[in-house]
């Protein structure tokens, strides 16, 4: 076992770490990925809190009070700080829903189990990250929980023989590893938040501590090993995509990248702990970094919106370094210090003023009256039950539910004219506007979450299957037209995607069906009612907030398809955002959507009866006399 003395090579770690997920959360080139950093702090934490175990049972020094009492030295003044100022932030900013939210959070972290909250509110609706604002601190829940579990194992581990030792500790890393490779296709919140599936990480750390592969004796082999290893670390930060399962395999990358970088520890020159010195001055800034770049983006997006500019990226990088180094200097390193008053009751008291602020704000709903009625009004949408409105879980099935799950009454053949409507949550949301559109017509539905309406690549198996048998019920229901809805993307635009949309098209006007084909909603950067709100409170404008890319989206459809048989193109932006300027609310004063870009019943209502006079197809079915279901038939 080497011995604890500082490791440069560590801060430099972790420097690297709180860098590339601070420029992932802020959308800093390049680190398209840098969420791995985290990952990196495991592998870190497993190796130096195993190394200090170890070290301190050898020499009989070991507490377990010795042990926690360094813990909430380390970790809790600066967290507590943070909670404090965010609850107070929140209860002046945010919405009440959401300042309750953040209430929630901050006792979970008091429990340290913040991880299991976060992963309990998971889901294909849920509140986007950016709205809360406490997000960031579900890593602390699993480092605390190792924390609380590990140095019982561990003691039980060292009293073993070094070779069952070291078996115990590779069983546990691989056992875990695989569950994290298993949750991750089938539970993948679970496996991102929840502490077993990421043991494995913060075990390979301890390995590395117990010298389970012998030190590397050469130094040129030290340095090989260290320059693949920050290789590693520069690829992962950047080859994966949102798309990318995560954990799972993928995280090996990042995570075998800071082994060898620990493993090979090279002796640095003077000449290039020089370089590296900024690096590792942000390692030591690092946990205070973590701490306070997630509430200042968050906070800062529910006034003004993501940051879009680069101007917009440093001022908010300006202001969480400026929160971190005060959090460094004036709590985190004092309280670390052996002659700190940091004590006990310090720490008891700081928690009991984040305990009753909390209870205060949940009690009294986040202090509704700090708003008008009209926004209060709107406040109720980040809210809104759309389950009724879309047919959740009959007509739009989701994610985990497979065709089976449609109920008769969604295909029930009525009276002519009769119209499928086919598609994602953005066929589901178009719903009330039609049946208010076109009373006279039968309406089927048919619409999964997270699935446009024709194959594509990265399709989940129940979204491929569930597009192989529409094309079969559309022979079946001979519907007179089909609205074809999708939350269009970029994706839409590919080759493949172009020549499967086409098809799916062909393979429906064969069937003797008209098609219309509805072009992408308006979305906007953050929950449309946010806006709102911040544009009567902050005087934020309401423009420049949706998002870049739909109109280019809609063009390439719109010329796609304008030779397509049979075939209506209808554009959802022209018909709400003429000239780019967008209806953000209904004429009663509900928005228009109630997330970032999904409709309202009363948006969809606005909605339908545009989509039905821009189409062809749907205004002379809307002017049809209606047919009975037998003479129909």
């Amino acid at each position: 076992m080497s011995a604890t003395g500082y490791r440069p090579d560590i801060d430099c770690l972790r420097g690297f770490a709180v860098i590339s997920v601070i420029a992932f959360h802020y959308d800093i080139s390049p680190f398209r990925s840098g969420y791995v950093g985290v990952d990196i702090f495991f592998v870190i934490s497993g190796f130096l809190i195993t190394r200090i175990i170890h070290a301190e049972v050898q020499t009989g020094t070991f507490s377990f009070a010795a042990f926690y009492r360094r813990r909430a030295r380390r970790i809790l003044p600066a967290a507590l700080a943070m909670l404090c100022v965010t609850l107070l932030a929140a209860s002046v900013i945010l919405l009440p829903g959401d300042a309750v939210s953040v209430a929630q959070q901050a006792l979970a972290v008091l429990v340290f189990c913040s991880n299991v909250l976060l992963w309990s509110q998971q889901g294909y609706f849920d509140a986007a990250a950016i709205t809360k604002p406490l997000l960031h601190t579900w890593s602390l829940g699993v480092e605390e929980q190792y924390y609380l579990l590990f140095p019982m194992l561990a003691l039980a581990a060292f009293a073993l023989r070094r070779p069952l030792m070291l078996a115990s500790f590779a069983g546990l890393c691989a056992t875990s590893f695989l569950l994290c490779v298993i949750q991750t296709r089938l539970q993948p919140a679970a496996a991102f938040f929840l502490l077993p599936a990421r043991v494995w990480e913060l075990a390979l750390g301890a390995l590395l501590a117990m010298e389970a592969p012998p030190a590397p004796h050469s130094e040129w082999l030290r340095i090989t090993v260290a320059a693949l290893g920050w290789i590693a670390l520069g690829a992962a930060v950047n080859l994966f995509s949102p798309h990318t399962p995560y954990p799972g395999t993928a995280a090996l990358l990042p995570c075998l990248g800071a082994a060898a970088v620990i493993w090979a520890n090279p002796s640095p020159s003077k000449a290039v702990l020089t370089a590296v010195k900024p690096m590792i001055a942000v390692g030591l800034w690092s946990y205070s970094l973590y701490l306070w770049h997630w509430p200042v983006v968050s906070l800062a997006t529910a006034v003004w919106g993501p940051p879009s500019s680069i101007q917009h990226k440093l001022a908010l990088l300006g202001a969480c370094t400026a929160m971190a180094l005060t959090s460094f200097y004036l709590i985190e390193q004092p309280a670390r210090q052996a002659q700190s008053p940091v004590t006990v009751r310090a720490l008891v008291a700081s928690a009991s003023v984040v305990l009753l602020a909390s209870l205060a704000i949940i009690g009294l709903a986040g202090f509704p009256a700090r708003f008008s009625p009209q926004e209060r009004t709107l406040a109720e949408f980040i809210s809104y039950d759309h389950q009724s409105a879309y047919e959740s879980g009959t007509c739009f099935l989701d994610p985990g539910q497979t065709f089976e799950a449609l109920q008769p009454s969604c295909l029930a053949k009525g009276p002519r004219p009769r119209i499928l409507v086919w598609g994602d949550s953005h066929a589901a949301h178009l719903i009330p506007g039609l049946k208010r559109a076109l009373p006279q017509a039968s309406l089927l539905r048919a619409s999964l979450a997270q699935c446009v309406p024709h194959a594509e690549a990265g399709q989940s198996a129940a979204c491929a299957d569930f597009n192989r048998r529409l094309p079969l019920l559309v022979r079946e229901l001979t519907p007179d037209i089909v609205v074809l809805s999708g939350n269009w993307t970029r994706t839409a635009m590919t080759p493949a995607a172009q020549a499967s949309l086409l098809a799916t098209i062909k393979a429906i006007t064969d069937n003797g069906s008209k098609v219309v084909v509805v072009g992408p909603s308006p979305q906007f950067d953050r929950p449309l009612p946010h806006l709102l709100i911040a544009a009567k409170r902050f005087g934020v404008s309401t423009d420049g907030h949706m998002l870049d890319g739909l109109g280019e989206v809609d063009g390439f459809m719109r010329v796609l398809l304008k030779d397509s048989a049979r075939t209506d193109y209808v554009s959802l932006l022209a018909l709400l955002c003429p000239a780019g300027d967008c209806v953000l609310q209904t004429s009663d004063g509900a928005p228009l959507a109630w997330d970032g870009g999904h409709l309202t019943a009363q948006g969809s209502e606005l909605a339908g009866p545009r989509i039905v006079a821009a189409s062809p197809a749907l205004a002379a079915a809307a002017s049809a006399p209606q047919l009975t279901a037998n003479s129909a038939n």
